[in-house]
């Protein structure tokens, strides 16, 4: 929570930015009209002289961030000094109308110094961001060390792509540091080349896990249990379904209400969890060796599409930092990996079974083993001229896999899926999204050609009529649980 000490005009502009930005806050002042105006918001606040301001109260212990200002300096000057000798471990920022004042208030502890005349409301969002980082880097690596002398279990979403395994190594890098033995697991299958190059050339340990009973016979023996690129266990996880994950890192769309966890961080304005990541060791002065930053800066540039996609400042400012840690020799390879027959041919399949509808294309390739094919079938198609939608989609072992793609900036193709095929089974982003869905619960076929039939008239059925790309009566979201992959 964000404390703020007066409704002026500094002060208003300060809760304004922070309140559209999300954040938790609780105005303080001494005149009850001027918070009114905030109280019919729904914001927090509280009628108080600074003077008189109870340090002990119900919100002191949620509290991180303390921003004293109002125009007077003497009792600011007051306020300051108490709050540091009461929370020497609180950032407290003061304003100033100048600089003898901004000496003052530096001699008696405060963090930050606003001086009015040159500082922007913006400078103090980004001091306070990067308080609150710094603060939740500590909380983190506190949580890490009460293993109890148990290693920590890191669980990957299914097939892992570059951005989860950097991710889980970070945090892997983060156990180290608090001298907390740690490993990789995974559900699903590696066979994306670009993956498999990361892990063979970096030489990474992972584990893969195929069933929920031997994920729960790690979670059992594990002192924590981590889950990074995914939120939900059991959805696009090996993890069952009632556990309850220590730590949860992710930067994919999701109703946080359903999200269950001691320590979560979920940053979707973020391109890549790689980034969230770096941002941690950063905050911890853990530099990262040449192959744990090689693997952050690959999974950021494979997540943001070379920064041309769901790209935030935070991803330019993480790949800034690792760009001169990095081996680019590895860097090279990881960029033109070989590419495996059963890719050629997906990738032919979805050419010839290609379905144009306006600026939409759907294909279906039929049977598959290699899901992870689907993306980069997806992604080719949608440098076809006059297609800004893509959908691909095929049939691997029980499930339909779905993976798509658009450049249209008028549509939002995680909702788009989710409309057509249901929240449980699909997500993902405005530009890329994909899910997974149980063969039986869409498709009621006896036969090869029926079932191949009936898929593809149902998943191109549903698709269109979410894009209304056709007039089509409303079609009932699909009732059940299944995997969800965002890549």
């Amino acid at each position: 929570m964000y404390i703020i000490f007066g409704c002026g005009v500094t002060g208003n502009a300060v809760v304004d930015a922070l309140n559209n930005a999300g954040r938790e806050v609780l105005i303080v002042d001494k005149d009850e009209s001027a918070l009114s105006s905030w109280k019919e918001l729904g914001i927090k606040v509280m009628v108080s002289d600074m003077n008189t301001f109870d340090l002990n109260s119900q919100y002191r212990d949620n509290s991180i961030i303390f921003a004293i200002l109002t125009g007077d300096f003497t009792s600011n000057l007051s306020l300051a000094k108490k709050l540091k000798e009461k929370l020497p471990n609180n950032f407290v920022l003061v304003k100033a109308y100048n600089n003898e004042e901004a000496k003052a208030l530096e001699a008696n502890g405060a963090d930050m110094i606003l001086n009015t005349g040159d500082v922007l409301t913006n400078t103090v969002l980004s001091a306070f961001g990067n308080v609150k980082m710094k603060h939740s880097a500590f909380t983190l690596a506190n949580m890490i060390k009460e293993s109890n002398g148990k290693e920590m279990a890191i669980f990957l979403q299914d097939n892992p792509d570059p951005d989860a395994i950097a991710s889980g190594l970070t945090l892997q890098h983060i156990c180290k540091h608090c001298d907390v033995e740690s490993k990789l697991y995974y559900g699903g299958d590696i066979s994306h080349q670009n993956n498999k190059a990361l892990i063979d050339l970096l030489n990474i340990d992972l584990i893969s896990i195929k069933t929920e009973e031997a994920a729960m016979d790690v979670v059992r023996s594990s002192g924590k249990i981590a889950l990074i690129e995914a939120s939900i266990p059991s959805r696009n996880n090996v993890l069952p379904e009632e556990v309850t994950p220590n730590l949860i890192f992710d930067h994919h769309p999701v109703d946080i209400n359903l999200v269950k966890g001691d320590y979560v961080d979920i940053q979707t304005d973020i391109g890549a969890t790689a980034t969230i990541m770096t941002k941690y060791i950063r905050q911890l002065n853990l530099e990262p060796d040449i192959s744990l930053a090689t693997a952050l800066l690959y999974g950021i540039r494979t997540d943001t599409k070379e920064f041309t996609r769901n790209t935030s400042p935070d991803d330019m400012k993480a790949a800034t930092y690792l760009s001169p840690l990095v081996d680019r020799n590895i860097m090279s390879q990881l960029e033109h990996p070989p590419m495996g027959l059963e890719t050629l041919d997906i990738i032919g399949r979805a050419i010839n079974n290609k379905e144009i509808r306006g600026t939409y294309l759907t294909s279906f390739v039929e049977f598959i083993s290699d899901r992870d094919a689907l993306p980069q079938a997806a992604e080719m198609m949608l440098h076809l001229e006059g297609v800004y939608t893509v959908l691909v989609f095929g049939i691997n072992d029980d499930k339909i896999q779905l993976s798509a793609r658009s450049r249209d900036s008028k549509i939002n193709l995680g909702q788009i899926l989710q409309n057509a095929f249901g929240e449980l089974n699909s997500g993902g982003h405005a530009t890329m999204a994909a899910g997974a869905i149980k063969l039986e619960k869409l498709v009621d076929a006896n036969d090869k050609t029926s079932l191949l039939k009936a898929t593809s008239d149902d998943v191109k059925k549903r698709f269109f009529s979410s894009v209304e790309a056709e007039l089509e009566l409303k079609i009932k979201p699909i009732d059940a649980e299944s995997q969800v992959d965002l890549v």
